[in-house]
């Protein structure tokens, strides 16, 4: 049986590199003059908006699924609602497309992380949220770079509390675990601390 966090790093790859194609193609609209600016600007930050909000669903949900697959009982999603940032995705696309010698480049870039970050923010939101997770382990994307790397520790795992690390660009997710006597970090502990 495949892994749900596996199955959840297709999903967010698959609509990492939609959002990147869909926002190119209006891009090469602009650039032909097929669209103005201020309507490729509003339609790329609608894209890259309605990406983010599927992302946050699909992180919610899978995150269900993992917990389902190990703990062997029903569990309802968080119910994580989406983050509207119209305004700085607005500004985000008209920042690059007064850039014509890379705005095509950094358009794909902006396209293909956002769905990404919003991901992985809503999956730290839903872990936060879900009372059998007792903690993750780094399940690293299919090419994990040196840093994603660093940050396994070598299938260390982590209390839920602790920071995922993750920069742009970056498809690794949290592989879940629903353990007790999960080891403590130094961050966790000012955490329990600064609670007292």
């Amino acid at each position: 049986m495949t892994a749900a966090v596996d199955l959840y790093q297709l999903d967010t790859g698959r609509l990492s590199e939609g959002t990147e194609r869909a926002v190119l193609g209006v891009y090469a609209q602009w650039v032909t003059g097929e669209l103005d600016y201020d309507t490729a600007a509003v339609v790329i930050a609608g894209i890259i908006n309605r990406a983010n909000a599927a992302a946050t669903a699909v992180a919610d949900s899978w995150l269900a699924v993992q917990i389902e697959q190990q703990a062997r009982l029903p569990v309802p999603t968080v119910g994580i609602v989406p983050a509207d940032d119209s305004d700085r995705l607005l500004r985000a696309a008209t920042t690059v497309l007064d850039d014509r010698e890379t705005g095509e480049m950094r358009l794909a870039r902006l396209g293909r992380a956002e769905p990404l970050e919003a991901a992985h923010q809503a999956t730290t939101e839903a872990i936060r949220h879900q009372p059998l997770v007792e903690g993750w382990t780094r399940a690293m994307d299919g090419d994990p770079c040196q840093l994603c790397r660093w940050w396994w520790r070598q299938g260390r795992t982590w209390p839920k509390a602790h920071p995922f690390q993750r920069h742009k660009g970056c498809n690794c997710q949290p592989r879940i675990v629903v353990a007790e006597n999960i080891q403590s970090t130094g961050y966790t502990r000012q955490l329990e601390r600064n609670r007292a």
